[in-house]
């Protein structure tokens, strides 16, 4: 015989499968996801209503009530992993990208996923005379790019 044949068996709740997906960090005291995690970025994803739902946005609906539109769950820890409700908070898009710049998480340079240029290369394009629209062929940019970078206005990083 199989479970098919006995009826099957009653899937978990996702209450249940949540507090069996994570496992408390004594030190900072996380509750580090264990259970699927969705993309490079480490947050934690769990099913509910057979929809994929980031688990620490699951904890704070679990924890404490809905999530008005127009606002994040933002972690206080930085741990992305986290999905403690006492290391939540809500906050707009705009104060979550604040909050972000301000404590220096933001991918900067080269280290961004989409950069074209690495710091050399900034540095170069800085030092070059040539005009925008030269320099838009040789480095396979926009002549934009190229003054925005020359005006400080990206990569700001850069001396």
């Amino acid at each position: 015989m199989n479970l098919k044949t006995l009826g099957g068996c009653k899937p978990k709740l996702p209450e249940v499968r949540f507090h069996e997906s994570y496992m408390p960090e004594p030190n900072t005291g996380c509750w580090l996801w264990m259970g699927t995690v969705r993309g490079s970025n480490n947050y934690g994803c769990i099913k509910v209503n057979n929809k994929p739902m980031a688990a620490h946005r699951y904890s704070w609906i679990l924890h404490c009530g809905q999530i008005p539109n127009g606002l994040c769950v933002c972690h206080q820890c930085d741990n992305s992993s986290c999905v403690n409700p006492k290391h939540l908070f809500l906050a707009t898009v705009s104060e979550n990208n604040k909050d972000k710049v301000k404590k220096n998480r933001q991918s900067k340079g080269e280290k961004h996923g989409l950069a074209k240029l690495t710091d050399e290369l900034v540095l170069q394009i800085r030092k070059d005379t040539r005009n925008a629209n030269q320099l838009s062929a040789i480095f396979n940019l926009t002549a934009e790019a190229i003054r925005n970078v020359k005006r400080y206005k990206t990569w700001r990083h850069i001396p």
